[in-house]
């Protein structure tokens, strides 16, 4: 029995058609599903089947599609480019596609099958890894943070990514705008004075491309910065018009820069007329389908006693030490390097043992927030192999609000609401975390990482404060006036088991005075 592409549900009632196209590597069918969005700037939300931004997923699989997309990219600055100058050739075109008709099987596969294929896929994947130490990688906030990080590490690469994190004290060095998104304003934050002063290529990386006009003004604003000859724009599914694929084609000409772009996914999109009122519409025929109105559902917060609330699951907290890790750097700042393996297998190994004490059961989700993409992916993949025959997956919180709908057809079944903990340059506001309920998909236990260096309070009590925050109110309010559960409430209300991983910060020294941050 064949299972519903998770797209359907929109496509027919939306009119959206995706095609791929016959040079594509894998179908863009494959790769997302579809759902609505609440934005009144686009109707609908392509929902990636690899990246566990919006879907709890096998950290294997996610792991082995950002590290194909990395080798697509090395195929890119090497193969195809005789005066690379680099010593080495990029990946072969036939073990791409070898690899990437492997991932196709994985995401085809049925249940008993779908393990041994994202094992041989991994193992594909791992032979491609070419590495090009000059390159600057750069990923998107907060969507392709962790695939960026992926694509960095399959290139040996220093990565950076954008954020939305308030840094006080941290000068941004650029920014732009994402037209369509919820949340737009991007900031660049690195520490190194000479990030972008080499000679080597810029590779972007976004989860996907409908038009191009973030990579653009991107482009732009880096190339006023500190021109560069190469830049490559990577992303899971590229949907972009001819249209659009004319504008990188000018922009490359202006600029007398050479722009390339791969994806695993190419094809197009066809949006149904008037799709922004026929979305509204169908929006308004779900009852309590949006996620303000789930809120609002959601009982307020009561105070803790022993760490509990009564009738949701238990509440725990494991903490760790810059004497048992090194204080985590985000990649918000720009790395070298990742996360030390040894660190990795160090959490993964206490958070193991915290499961084991407190006799944690059923399927277990590794829960990274926002931004924090990478370091948690990591450690759930460790315990892929710690915790053997575990159904472990992976997934992270969001600021984007999605209409779940609780059907086959559909990408999202579900939506947790919840107040952000966080410092944002936009102040507290409301965050989500999807598919953990609805068609039957309780988890038993829930993990979540929050950023490192986050305290208890914030957590359990909604936001770490900001410029914005209005002291009478302990959480922000969604669209009814409704005061937000917490981070800590929201998820245990959803599994038998949460535990919170708080983990040593690494926070870079100052290039003002915070005092003087806007």
């Amino acid at each position: 029995m064949s299972t519903p592409w998770r797209g359907g549900f929109v496509a027919d009632r939306l009119a959206v058609t995706i095609h791929s196209d016959p040079t594509s590597a894998i179908a863009v069918e494959d790769l997302v599903g579809l759902a609505l969005r609440r934005n009144p700037k686009r109707a609908h939300l392509l929902v990636s089947t690899v990246l566990a931004k919006h879907v709890p997923t096998e950290p294997a699989l996610v792991m082995a599609a950002g590290g194909l997309l990395g080798a697509f990219v090395a195929h890119e600055l090497l193969t195809d480019d005789a005066d690379s100058g680099h010593p080495q050739s990029g990946p072969p075109a036939a073990a791409l596609a070898q690899a990437a008709a492997a991932l196709g099987t994985a995401l085809q596969g049925l249940p008993g099958q779908r393990q041994g294929a994202i094992s041989h896929l991994g193992e594909e994947v791992a032979g491609l890894e070419t590495r090009v130490p000059d390159a600057v990688v750069i990923g998107y906030a907060e969507t392709a943070t962790g695939l960026g990080r992926l694509v960095a590490n399959a290139l040996g690469a220093y990565y950076i990514h954008s954020t939305r994190h308030a840094t006080p004290g941290i000068d941004s060095v650029a920014g732009f705008e994402e037209g369509h998104s919820h949340a737009t304003s991007h900031a660049m934050v690195p520490t190194d004075p000479h990030w972008l002063d080499g000679g080597g290529p810029v590779v972007l990386v976004d989860d996907e491309f409908s038009t191009g006009s973030t990579v653009i003004n991107t482009i732009r604003e880096l190339h006023a910065l500190s021109p560069h000859d190469l830049y490559v724009v990577a992303a899971l599914i590229d949907l972009r018009s001819a249209a659009d694929r004319a504008r990188f084609d000018a922009l490359a000409a202006e600029l007398g820069a050479k722009i390339v772009v791969t994806a695993l996914g190419t094809g197009w999109i066809e949006l149904g007329a008037d799709i922004l009122d026929r979305a509204a519409e169908l929006i308004r025929e779900l009852p309590a389908a949006t996620p303000e109105l789930a809120a609002a559902d959601q009982a307020a917060p009561q105070p803790r006693t022993n760490g509990t609330v009564p009738g949701s699951g238990r509440l725990s907290m494991l903490e760790l030490s810059g004497a048992d890790i090194a204080p985590v750097r985000s990649d918000r700042f720009g790395n070298a390097e990742p996360p030390p393996e040894g660190d990795i297998s160090v959490i993964a190994g206490q958070l193991a043992t915290h499961l084991a004490n407190l006799g944690c059961q059923g399927p277990l989700v590794i829960l990274g927030c926002e931004e924090n993409m990478f370091l948690p992916l990591a450690v759930a993949h460790a315990l892929t192999r710690l915790l053997p025959g575990r159904d472990v997956r992976f997934s992270t919180t969001t600021r984007s609000p999605i209409v779940p709908v609780d059907r086959a057809d559909y990408a999202i079944a579900g939506a947790l609401t919840f107040a952000s903990h966080d410092l944002t340059n936009d102040g507290p506001g409301v965050r989500f975390a999807y598919n953990l309920n609805g068609r039957g998909q309780q988890p038993g236990t829930i993990v979540v990482f929050p950023e490192p260096g986050t305290n208890r309070s914030a957590v359990t009590r909604g936001h770490a404060g900001s410029k914005n925050a209005d002291s009478k109110y302990p959480f922000p309010l969604d669209a009814t006036g409704t005061a937000l559960p917490s981070l800590a409430d929201a998820l245990t209300a959803a599994a038998g088991d949460v535990v919170v991983v708080l983990l040593p910060v690494d926070t870079p020294q100052p290039t003002r005075q915070p005092e003087d941050a806007p």
